[in-house]
């Protein structure tokens, strides 16, 4: 055996080809020399000039089944049939826009980038705000940041994608492009530029993080007033009303400024002429998606994106899917019509995308951050359980336990985020109490409200003292230490609680069940081998797409690159 382990050493055989031999069994045979050394495999595939990423915002896997008869050839059939396609499946608890975006951009779970709410109590300012606030970013054209608002990715730890290309290629640019701030923010990255929609002012516009002025090409957008030019345009059916085969009316959809819960909508924001309260309107419509794509069309102009000898990336996020499905649901009518509306200007982006670049220079990427859960009243109706769990009755059961525990009356909850309960640390001292067991006695008594399911505690999650269970992985991997709560609470199917748990109306998302966590992935370009890859995670999608970028994965990604969906590379 000696002498093997010698000629072993000698021959460069791995460590585990030797231990193979020491068990009896054959050594592995290994290559002859490093990767580089190969002859390459000559496919001529180049880099992408431009990666078009299309993020939609609230859309489940489902959906591509659920919709498919309906959608043209030239859309997301088209991006089907020629594409890669897999399900990605979320592996944290909090699918919300902000921790979805996240991940997606930098290919980790939110305990490793930073994301892993939409809000969070500020331990250091004792104020609720914004994951993406930045106080020393103020967004143009705008008087006021509030803490609700967001304008940079100060806290998105780590890179994403986009950054590694830029670290890669300087002259590579990356815009990131929403009606929601958060997800052009995410997807623009540290070093990409974000432009986003202003509710104040009904025109896109970027923050001082990214730049001090807009862009001559934004300006001129601006000028030509296209929301102003959709006032008081009713929200009319895109198919006739048989094509819809739920109901109209539901007295669980919620009425915003004016829309109604039934077709045709008035989209005026109950005002005489354009305002705030219409421009708030428009990311519910199917204006905010008529608005979105004139934009990026005017971004791939004014940008002349791929057309400078480097790959561009312009990443798309949809917001109007989600913010009718919070409203309607994502079983009702005004869901199912905006999802045909996307599929139809995915078609008619594509086809212009044709027009303006040789086959072989643009890659086309699709996704969303997250699911939706059905309005919880209707899965009741239907004799499920499902409920709305109240954020004043969660603060009242765990003020009186701890009260009652510890002798020490106030305020124990100082806030309620998603899945998140911050607890006081002025009441935890006075009363001279061990955190931990605080933490507990607050999680039971969260747990008698009808719709929770458990808990999990900060003590818990620090320490590693969980079960083994997909739940608590799925929890740990969305609690960063410096932003997440004393408490996490989590619900029951069909239920949840935090805003859509309070408004009795409408719907939310933010869960580890599949109806939140399974979307679609579809990757097109001959970079990619057609077909059905089954489930993944959703962290796979980064290093996939670093993968044929040929870039160094994001800091912190966590997945691996879907190698059977890859066609060869040359080296």
């Amino acid at each position: 055996m000696t002498a093997q382990r010698t000629k072993a050493f000698r021959s460069g055989v791995s460590r585990r080809a030797l231990l193979g031999a020491a068990m009896g069994s054959a050594p592995l045979l290994l290559s002859p020399g490093p990767s580089w050394a190969l002859p390459p495999v000559k496919t001529g595939l180049q880099p992408p000039k431009l990666v078009l990423l299309l993020v939609a915002d609230q859309f489940r896997a489902d959906n591509l089944a659920r919709y498919s008869s309906m959608f043209v050839e030239g859309g997301l059939k088209r991006l089907l049939r020629q594409g890669a396609f897999a399900i990605g499946r979320y592996g944290q608890q909090n699918t919300y826009t902000g921790p979805g975006h996240a991940l997606i951009a930098t290919g980790s779970y939110g305990y490793l980038n930073g994301i892993t709410q939409n809000k969070f109590w500020n331990r250091q300012s004792g104020k609720a705000e914004s994951m993406l606030y930045d106080p020393q970013a103020t967004v143009l054209g705008e008087k006021e940041l509030s803490l609700d608002d967001d304008s940079s990715p100060r806290n998105l730890v780590g890179s994403t994608v986009f950054d590694e290309l830029r670290l890669t290629s300087q002259d590579s640019r990356v815009l990131g492009v929403a009606l929601k701030a958060r997800g052009a923010i995410l997807l623009g990255g540290h070093l990409g530029r974000a432009y986003f929609f202003s509710d104040q002012t009904g025109e896109f516009t970027t923050s001082t993080f990214y730049a001090k002025d807009l862009p001559d090409w934004v300006k001129a957008w601006n000028k030509k007033k296209l929301a102003d030019a959709g006032f008081n345009k009713p929200w009319e059916r895109l198919l006739p009303p048989a094509s819809y085969p739920t109901i109209d009316d539901s007295p669980y959809e919620a009425d915003l400024k004016g829309l109604g819960r039934v077709f045709p909508h008035a989209v005026n924001g109950k005002l005489q002429a354009p305002g705030p309260a219409f421009y708030e309107t428009i990311s519910y419509v199917p204006l905010g998606l008529d608005l979105t794509m004139d934009f990026v069309r005017a971004a791939l102009a004014g940008e002349q994106l791929g057309r400078r000898g480097v790959t561009d990336v312009l990443a798309v996020s949809v917001s109007t899917t989600d913010l009718a499905g919070h409203l309607f649901g994502p079983l009702s009518h005004e869901y199912q019509d905006m999802v045909l509306r996307l599929d139809r200007a995915i078609a008619a982006l594509l086809s212009d995308l044709d027009k303006q670049y040789k086959p072989g220079e643009v890659m086309v990427l699709f996704t969303a951050d997250h699911g939706a859960a059905p309005i919880p009243d209707e899965m009741a109706q239907r004799s499920l359980f499902a409920t709305r769990v109240k954020k004043p009755s969660i603060k009242d059961k765990i003020n009186k336990a701890l009260s009652e525990q510890f002798g020490v009356t106030g305020d124990w909850v100082v806030a309620l985020e998603d899945p998140s309960v911050y607890l006081s640390p002025k009441l935890i001292a006075q009363a001279k109490a061990d955190p931990s067991v605080v933490e507990e006695v607050a999680g039971r008594a969260a747990l008698e409200l009808p719709g929770m399911l458990g808990y999990y505690t900060r003590t818990q999650l620090l320490r590693g003292w969980l079960p083994p269970t997909d739940a608590a992985m799925a929890v740990s991997r969305s609690y960063f230490p410096t932003r997440g709560g004393e408490v996490v609470l989590v619900s029951a199917p069909f239920c949840f609680w935090g805003k859509y748990g309070d408004k009795e109306l409408g719907t939310s998302h933010g869960s580890f069940y599949r109806y939140d966590t399974d979307v679609p992935i579809i990757f097109n370009g001959p970079w990619f081998a057609p077909g059905d890859y089954g489930v993944v995670d959703q962290v796979d999608f980064a290093a996939t797409l670093s993968h044929v970028l040929r870039t160094t994965p994001p800091a912190a990604a966590a997945g691996r690159p879907i190698t059977a969906a890859l066609k060869p590379y040359p080296r």
